[in-house]
């Protein structure tokens, strides 16, 4: 199936390494992708690194943008269109009101920021068909006031978290602390703090300096080091700060790493203080997956995968967050015990290919409800399934998801025709049966599967908040 994804923002970051993660799991399922980004901007550079199909285009802010998208979907022919920021979703908005196309749409919400004015959301909605946010709270906050509003339907929007892509915790495995430690001048026994985040006010990074400038230590213990990794219009004010502050010695400015596995296995605890309620920060995330505690805003999606006191610490002002840091720089065991509960965690169920192998289920249910049978027959097969006739219809059992349907005559024997005939398309030659609802259902309960899935479960809804529909 032809899917055009749009990414807008000219730095790269959580969402952006979210979104590369979705199109490369997209494409890996079988699926056309065509990722439209910024020119000039990292995430056409990153998935072109990465081997998929990119189109470039302006600003999505400029007049532009919506010119030039319109020419990508004239192209291309999408069957699904994903947007995943408010720049990029009205850019496409306009695109299709100006050319109509029956393509269906997924926003992908990651930001904490408001959506805009009354006017502005409803038009915008207008042309969504599914929304994704990236934490219940997020869902909560941003999307119930919709939903009562009636400008969404309930059922329009899911949870779909972030995930670590494997090959992330491939390069976490593969660094040697030791050697990464020494990199950074950390002394052997030294507790380093690191930020990983852009240098921006919301990221709260002045907080930071400030906690840690104030962490008291017992006698002779070595003073904690502090590295953050990210570049950002805020640099030169936060290094005058921790100049201001006495600690410049002791805070060690990165700038923008690429890979930061490094950093991360060498550091003790992972701190973000952001000012606004971040939905699920992939830095946290890949920060737990190392073994390493956090230290984080108790706002947002963050309390929904931090547990306080277990994975790190919560923290709600100032005075806690220099708490927090001192009290694990004091106490290094505690700091490793919430560090091994976060790794298990994290690595037990924040897999990027789980959040993929749920998009890919949900975005041909999308497609069949939106655009019908046409759009998912020819590129789906037969899992190995069973069926048995009994005297008024019969049933369909498919082993690998232990699900079982009941069929009425007509239904039954259209099925067990297509099955046997090894060809889904058959399931649309009956004029008594709806092949919409029929199709559907088969391919909910695992029955129909893409050639290139994976032999697993039909994707459950544990870490997505909502069900798979219609598990039959």
């Amino acid at each position: 199936m032809e899917i055009v994804l749009t990414v807008s923002d000219q730095v790269w970051g959580g969402k952006h390494r979210y979104m590369r993660d979705m199109a490369a799991g997209l494409a890996r399922a079988g699926h056309t992708v065509t990722v439209v980004a910024e020119e000039g901007g990292p995430m056409l550079e990153r998935c072109r690194a990465e081997g998929l199909t990119t189109a470039s285009v302006p600003p999505f802010a400029h007049d532009a943008a919506a010119d030039a998208v319109r020419g990508v979907l004239r192209r291309h022919r999408p069957r699904i269109v994903c947007v995943s920021g408010r720049a990029d979703a009205a850019a496409v908005h306009r695109a299709r009101s100006q050319d109509p196309a029956d393509a269906a749409v997924c926003l992908f919400r990651h930001s904490a920021f408001p959506l805009g004015t009354t006017d502005e959301v409803r038009d915008l909605f207008s042309g969504v068909d599914l929304v994704l946010a990236t934490s219940r709270e997020q869902r909560q906050r941003q999307f119930e006031p919709l939903i009562t509003a009636g400008v969404l339907k309930d059922d329009q929007v899911e949870v779909l978290t972030s995930g670590v892509a494997g090959s992330v915790f491939e390069a976490l495995d593969a660094v040697d602390r030791a050697a990464a430690r020494r990199e950074l001048g950390a002394a052997p026994e030294q507790f380093v703090h690191v930020v990983l985040a852009r240098l921006s006010w919301e990221k709260g990074i002045d907080r930071v300096i400030d906690a840690f400038a104030d962490i008291e230590l017992p006698p002779e213990t070595t003073p904690p080091l502090l590295v953050i990794a990210g570049d950002g219009p805020l640099e030169e004010e936060l290094r005058r700060q921790a100049a201001e502050r006495g600690v410049a010695d002791r805070v060690l400015f990165l700038g923008h790493l690429d890979e930061v596995a490094p950093v991360v296995v060498a550091g003790d605890a992972v701190v973000l203080a952001s000012t606004v309620p971040e939905t699920g920060p992939l830095a946290l995330k890949e920060a737990m997956a190392a073994g390493r505690p956090v230290i984080a805003s108790a706002q947002g999606g963050i309390p929904e995968f931090v547990e306080d006191e277990r994975h790190g610490l919560l923290v709600i002002d100032d005075e806690d967050l220099r708490q927090a840091m001192q009290g694990l720089a004091n106490d290094p065991a505690a700091a490793e015990a919430m560090g091994a509960a976060g790794r298990e965690s994290i690595r037990g169920g924040h897999r990027a290919q789980r959040r993929v192998e749920y998009l890919v289920h949900r975005l041909d249910l999308l497609a069949l409800d939106r655009l019908g049978p046409a759009a998912l027959l020819d590129e789906v097969v037969w899992d190995d399934v069973r069926v048995r006739e009994e005297s008024d219809g019969g049933f369909v059992f498919v082993p690998r998801t232990s699900h079982i349907m009941e069929l009425d005559g007509d239904s039954y024997a259209l099925v067990r025709t297509a099955v046997e005939a090894g060809d889904p398309r058959r399931l649309t030659e009956a004029g008594g049966v709806r092949p919409d609802v029929l199709v559907r259902r088969l391919y909910a309960m695992g029955a129909l599967i893409r050639p290139t899935a994976e032999p697993e479960p039909v994707p459950p809804a544990a870490d997505t908040e909502r069900p798979v529909p219609e598990h039959v």
